[in-house]
């Protein structure tokens, strides 16, 4: 049996996915920095905005839109199946509503938004880059 560690940010010990990426959109990396810095400042108003809203931000870059909410992220799941259900679960338990989370629900509001918009700018990225990668060996084999 092996073990397995979660890698780590360099800076803070904390998962990769917790530290936005600058492959993240701009408007989402900046949500996502001021809902961390509410929620260190216990403002659970703004706080819990800013991660609503980059929820939105993704629904709406992704095509992933619907009348309501529920179909919204059904939608933005299937289209990145390689994102665990349990993700988009807290997001519909979370995400929706005006009402100002609890700050332990708001640090899982964030890091769940966090996750998937990891698992979609950029690990998505890097499958890519590796399967290109690969087709190129491929084709070059063909030769």
């Amino acid at each position: 049996m092996s073990t397995r560690t979660v890698a780590a940010a360099p800076s803070t010990g904390n998962p990769r996915f917790l530290e936005v990426d600058e492959r993240v959109p701009a408007p989402l990396r900046k949500l996502l920095d001021e809902a961390d810095g509410c929620l260190d400042m216990a403002f659970t108003t703004g706080g819990t905005a800013c991660p609503r809203t980059a929820i939105r931000t993704v629904l709406q870059m992704e095509h992933a839109e619907a009348p309501d909410y529920a179909t919204s992220l059904l939608t933005l799941s299937e289209k990145h199946p390689a994102v665990a259900p349990a993700l988009f679960q807290i997001l519909a338990m979370l995400g929706a509503g005006d009402e100002p989370l609890s700050p332990e629900a708001l640090r899982a509001l964030i890091a769940a938004v966090k996750a998937i918009v990891y698992e979609i700018y950029v690990l998505g990225a890097e499958r890519v880059e590796r399967l290109m990668y690969v087709h190129q060996l491929v084709e070059a084999l063909k030769k």
